[in-house]
């Protein structure tokens, strides 16, 4: 039991860009008000979870909330702050219980297939109904909207800045010759783009699915920049097209927006689906497809009752944040943590093969990446190629045990075959004073510092000191580390190879464990050219549609390059919009719910 003493206190805790500062009112033991006094956190990931964190503690009157805001960090200095100035007012207990928030129960455990419609009770009918507002949702609302249907998005989270391409780092990859590849002189064709896709991914794509992006890459990508009201910045070369030059002249293809963030292309995509008339409704969960006596899909049952539509789009996500589907399907990705959206349970997946929707690739992730887990749920992608600092990967026996210079797709395999699956990252304050550059979204904090305070992030003076903590033999470690500077001021590592980076450590010393990760699955639910989720005889489910990292099928044995994912989600989406409106045989009234047969 709280024993506090009423009044106003001030904390404060460590965020993503420095000091979260509140002020707490408390009265009768109890938490009355929490205020965001001052904080530097990201503008825009970060705005939902600032904003909820303080309505929440209060709300369950508990400092220790696991909840779902896609701005982790910030959620969680919100709560250290608050933890800090309630030990300024005398004892919390009590304050600190465990309340998770994260995972959605289902409210009965009914079958939802081969239903009488007209004995459902349904809380809303539209023409449209969408499952997640993320790149494939929104982009399928305003499709759809354009066609003139009325469209309901139903979104598991408090708002539509919490999915993967808001965490993303901003890129929309496309080739073929966009205005903004021909502005900076890069030279490239459709067949130049397709080309490459085939090398990269080694017939392990769908073709039908390779050529309906290169078809439609570049002309979405003048949509978002002139329709939506996307601000593009540059285009990047951030792939595999050196080692692809046999098969395709290398073009950077990677159009990163101005803000350099996912931000840049989420928020006038929701802005545009809203002004269009799409009805939103946030903090609901999609749990079962509802079909009818022929098992065509008629709606979606949610936590928060039935939903009617004549044209259902699944846009949900991946499975890359569930331990047990990531065990079965892709078991190298189930020892680190995902750096993609927190929601990503696979629940779209699930419902449409409950229904006898066909999967496909499930092995495959988004990007064989890797990153380092920085928070409770949260995880930071290293981009190796882009460092200037000295770092090293070493094994549990602290030896080096390949060239850390590789292309981050093979990297990740390569871990992988390792004991248990990782490796600790050794790097020095170099490194650490670079920050965020080094890595990429989510970014890491300034300096390391709420990395290292959490006990994420190992430092030491000494390479004893830092081996004890990470539990690995400090004599071998040293001998591994005065190898390496010993090699560097030879100008040569003697080891293995390695050409970038050759930089001696100088103290204090860090270290990270370093997995494979990957933002999300690139495996799901199986579509044709329409957007249609296919059955296993490979024949469209009546009034059932997908999009983005809830199919497979849109990537190949190898990353083509940063944006690519987006750019599924955005072709897919505007496909799914499309397609799902012209299913749909009446009119409703978008305002009113009041139909009107054609």
């Amino acid at each position: 039991m709280a024993n506090l003493k009423d009044g106003i206190y001030h904390g404060s805790g460590s965020g993503n860009r420095g000091e979260v500062k509140v002020s707490v009112t408390v009265k009768d033991n109890q938490i009355k008000a929490v205020h965001v006094d001052d904080q530097n956190e990201t503008e825009g990931i970060s705005t939902d979870a600032l904003k909820k964190a303080p309505e929440l503690i209060v709300a369950k009157q508990s400092y220790n909330i696991d909840a779902v805001t896609g701005a982790t960090i910030s959620f969680q200095a919100v709560e250290k702050a608050v933890k800090d100035a309630l030990l300024k007012a005398g004892d919390p207990s009590g304050l600190d219980q465990k309340i998770d928030l994260r995972t959605a129960k289902q409210e009965d455990n009914e079958d939802y297939r081969y239903l009488d419609p007209d004995k459902i009770h349904f809380e809303k009918e539209t023409e449209v109904l969408i499952i997640g507002a993320g790149a494939a949702g929104l982009a399928a609302a305003i499709s759809a909207r354009q066609k003139g249907k009325a469209v309901i998005c139903l979104e598991y989270a408090s708002s539509y800045m919490l999915s993967d391409m808001t965490l993303s780092g901003g890129y929309y990859n496309a080739g073929g010759g966009t205005s903004l590849q021909k502005a900076q002189g890069i030279t490239d064709s459709k067949e130049n783009w397709n080309n490459y896709l085939k090398a990269v991914g080694q017939g392990y794509e769908d073709p039908d699915m390779r050529e309906v992006i290169v078809e439609h890459g570049a002309e979405d990508y003048e949509w978002l920049a002139n329709d939506v009201g996307v601000n593009f910045q540059e285009v990047q070369q951030i792939g595999n097209e050196e080692a692809m030059k046999k098969y395709a002249v290398p073009a950077a293809r990677s159009h990163l927006t101005v803000e350099k963030s996912g931000y840049g292309l989420s928020k006038p995509l929701f802005k545009r689906a809203q002004k269009l008339g799409t009805e939103f409704i946030f903090n609901i969960t999609a749990e079962s497809l509802i079909t009818n006596q022929s098992n065509q899909v008629i709606g979606m049952h949610t936590n928060k009752g039935n939903y009617r539509a004549q044209s259902v789009i699944v846009a949900t996500a991946g499975f890359s944040r569930n331990k047990e589907m990531l065990k079965s399907f892709a078991p190298d990705f189930a020892v680190g943590e995902s750096y993609g959206s927190i929601r990503q349970m696979g629940d779209g997946i699930r419902m449409g093969a409950q229904i006898g929707a066909k999967l496909k690739d499930m092995w495959m992730p988004i990007a064989n990446s890797i990153g380092t887990q920085s928070g409770d749920n949260v995880c930071i992608g290293p981009l190796c190629t882009a460092w200037t600092k000295p770092y090293i990967w070493v094994g549990t026996d602290a030896k080096r045990h390949f060239r850390e210079d590789m292309y981050f797709e093979f990297a990740s395999k390569k871990i992988a075959s390792l004991d248990q699956g990782f490796v600790w990252l050794i790097f020095d304050e170099g490194m650490a004073n670079e920050m965020p550059t080094a890595f990429s979204a989510p970014a890491a904090s300034p300096h390391l510092k709420r990395e290292v305070e959490d006990g994420y992030f190992k430092k030491a003076e000494t390479i004893k000191a830092l081996a004890e903590q990470i539990g690995l033999d400090s004599t071998v470690l040293q001998a591994t580390i005065t190898k390496w500077n010993n090699d560097v001021l030879k100008g040569q590592d003697t080891e293995f190879g390695r050409e970038k980076d050759l930089t001696a450590f100088k103290p204090p010393y860090y270290a990270a464990k370093l997995a494979p990760s990957t933002p999300d699955m690139a495996g799901g639910l199986s579509i044709n050219r329409r957007a249609e989720v296919l059955d296993n005889q490979d024949r469209p489910i009546a009034n059932l549609y997908a999009a983005g990292s809830t199919t497979g099928g849109w990537r190949g044995m190898t990353y083509p390059g940063c944006g690519m994912g987006i750019t599924n989600a955005i072709v897919f989406g505007r496909i799914a919009g499309v397609s799902a409106a012209n299913n749909a045989t009446k009119k409703v009234d978008a305002s009113s719910g009041a139909s009107q047969h054609d």
